[in-house]
Parts: structure tokens; C-alpha cells; sequence
């Protein structure tokens, strides 16, 4: 097994953090497939989409060494360890909750609570978070995460909720270590349809425009 320090690397490699959410189960894996295809290295299965503990275990096995897989929406200790037992090498939470991060970092794995504003940016740290999520990114904008990465360099953020395509490098340019993109993303239409080719070129087209952003 990858080392922590080796798992949070291959997590932010791509830029991206593909969140599932209401993924059915059955084609849970398939939809992952694809995303890791198009360059994601990262995939958060939300607890409360139905299945998400099979699904994550699913996942899990089949992209081993492939990509790391996490939970999202994780809002408690029960929760977190529910997850780890299904393979989860990360916790991401939208809100700030020390007993998550307790956990997380009582077995070894990447904790990334969901913070607003700067006192609880420092919380999350002080508790012992790997990163923080800026969380609902959208409403707050590119602008916001270059403000508080002014006075916190220091912190790593990653913005989640509302980002798209449109906004993906202005966020990376504004210091974001990576994204968490959902529905832009992974598209409920093309999963639908079963048009896995065009998840693989979405996600090729994020990956993409982190790249372009982290070297300009």
C-alpha cells in the first residue's frame, strides 16, 4: 500500500476530484472507468447516493493503483470508519466536524473537511486536516480563493460546488491545489445514454485545463 504522503500526490495529480454523486451502482464502475481514462486520479463516491458502500468497494478494487477513491459527504466518525472499511483512502466533508478528521487520521488516511471562511480554515488545520475544501466554491468565486490564499499560503484549498469547465483555471490560477467538480462533470445524461466515450473527453477536458493553468 502507498504511503499517505504517496496517495495525497496521486490525488491531486490530475487536478481534479470526480465526485459520483447519484451514480447508480450498477454503473458506478464503468463511470469511473472512464473518468480515470480521460486523466482523473481522484473519485469521491457521496455516502447518502444509493449503494455508495458498494459501489466505493467496487471502485476501489477495480482502480487500484489506477486512482484514489474516497467518500464525500462524510459528517461523522461512524460514517468515516463505515467508509474506510470499503476501501476510502480519502474523507471529504462539506462542513467542519472534528471527529472526521479524528478518524481519518486515526488510520492513516487523507482528511478534507469543507470550510467557508478563514477561522474555520484555521480550524480544519489546527485539527490536523491534509487540506481544506472551499465549499460552496461557485457562489464565492475564483476571487475568493486568491484572497485567503493571501494571508494562508500555506493551506491548501480545494474549491468544490459550482465549478465547470468556464471556471476551472481561474480557480487553479487563483492558487486552488485541485477541483472538485461534480454534475459538470459527471454528466446524469451521458450516463444515461451510456456514452462513456464522451464522459472519457470530459473529463480530458478538465484534466486538461488544470494542466494549462498550472503552468501559465
Amino acid at each position: 500500500m502507498l504511503e499517505k504522503a504517496e496517495r495525497l500526490q496521486n490525488m491531486i495529480k490530475g487536478g481534479i476530484i470526480a465526485i459520483l454523486r447519484h451514480v447508480p451502482e450498477e454503473n458506478a464502475v464503468r463511470v469511473a472507468e472512464s473518468l480515470v481514462e480521460g486523466g482523473v486520479t481522484a473519485l469521491e463516491v457521496p455516502v447518502q447516493t444509493a449503494g455508495a458502500f458498494r459501489a466505493m468497494e467496487a471502485i476501489a478494487s477495480r482502480l487500484q493503483g489506477k486512482a484514489v477513491v474516497g467518500a464525500g459527504t462524510v459528517l461523522d466518525a461512524e460514517t468515516a470508519r463505515l467508509s474506510i472499511n470499503c476501501g476510502a483512502e480519502f474523507l471529504f466533508s462539506p462542513s467542519l466536524h472534528q471527529e472526521v478528521i479524528r478518524t481519518g487520521l486515526r488510520y492513516g488516511k487523507i482528511v478534507v473537511p469543507g470550510v467557508m471562511t478563514p477561522t474555520e480554515m484555521i480550524q480544519a488545520m489546527e485539527w490536523g486536516a491534509d487540506l481544506v475544501k472551499i465549499f460552496p466554491a461557485g457562489s464565492l468565486g475564483p476571487s475568493y480563493v486568491k484572497d485567503v490564499r493571501g494571508p494562508f499560503p500555506h493551506i491548501p484549498v480545494i474549491p468544490t460546488g459550482g465549478v465547470n469547465l468556464e471556471n476551472a483555471a481561474a480557480f487553479i490560477k487563483a492558487g486552488a491545489v485541485a477541483l472538485g467538480v461534480g454534475g459538470s462533470l459527471v454528466d446524469s445524461r451521458l450516463m444515461a445514454a451510456g456514452e462513456y466515450d464522451k464522459l472519457r473527453e470530459r473529463a480530458a477536458r478538465f484534466v486538461d485545463a488544470v494542466k494549462a493553468a498550472r503552468t501559465t
